[in-house]
């Protein structure tokens, strides 16, 4: 990617911020209309590509609404429901197998569409997760937050706000490695570990960026396997109770 292409992504992200920042600041309700396109680029100094942009993203979460010939619009998000089947956190491994099986269902067919619907906006955020992955092989987060960017960004490039729903929900629980204290016998076997979890990210993203939803599918779903026998192996090794 270019440096036009991550600049683009950057003022997005800043605009978003600032739109947030603004229905706080002018405290606009549910129901109270946005000021112009044309405003809010003289105002943010920026595109209308980009307010558009960003304003997309804040529709996808909830936060705003257009109405055909009106305007955009403030909205309320749905609140999270307490029932949900996402709130509550892993208790132990066994847990933690059922939501990777459950993860298989969602998120393989997140792969293919996103492999017919991305953007090269969508890749540089995929990109970019990968990037700060690679940086963090050798510190105490294990690299989670970068891992789920990268699986929130392929969420993203499916189109559908419910894919991104799902893994926002999720939330820390999507790579639970270091809710569980996972840890690792030396430097080597760590590095193995997120290693191999960085070549998976790097498949799926080549399925993607080549818009080979298959291939996208296929290599989704070993990610997910590997990472499901992976928890079970990490916690045979550190005699971690699994459920029956």
């Amino acid at each position: 990617m270019n440096e036009l292409e991550v600049q683009a992504v950057r003022l997005t992200d800043r605009v978003k911020q600032d739109l947030v920042a603004l229905i706080a600041q002018d405290n606009l309700k549910p129901g109270d209309k946005l000021p112009p396109a044309d405003r809010l680029c003289e105002q943010f100094s920026v595109s209308r590509t980009v307010v558009r942009e960003a304003i997309a993203s804040l529709k996808a979460e909830g936060r705003l609404r257009s109405l055909r010939g009106s305007g955009v619009y403030v909205s309320e998000p749905p609140a999270p429901s307490g029932s949900s089947m996402f709130m509550e956190a892993p208790q132990d491994i066994g847990d933690v197998l059922d939501f990777m099986e459950f993860r298989m269902s969602v998120e393989i067919e997140a792969a293919g569409l996103a492999a017919e619907r991305r953007t090269e906006t969508n890749l540089l955020r995929m990109e970019q997760a990968m990037s700060q992955f690679a940086r963090h092989l050798q510190d105490n987060s294990l690299a989670t937050d970068a891992d789920r960017a990268f699986h929130r960004a392929i969420a993203d490039a499916t189109n559908n706000g419910r894919f991104r729903l799902f893994v926002d929900e999720m939330g820390e629980r999507l790579i639970p490695r270091r809710a569980l204290g996972a840890s690792f016998t030396d430097e080597k076997d760590k590095t193995e570990f997120l290693g191999n979890i960085e070549i998976e990210h790097r498949r799926i993203f080549e399925a993607i960026n080549d818009r080979q939803p298959d291939a996208a599918r296929a290599a989704m779903r070993q990610h997910l396997q590997r990472g499901r026998r992976r928890y079970r192996e990490w916690s045979l090794a550190h005699d971690v109770t699994l459920r029956s």
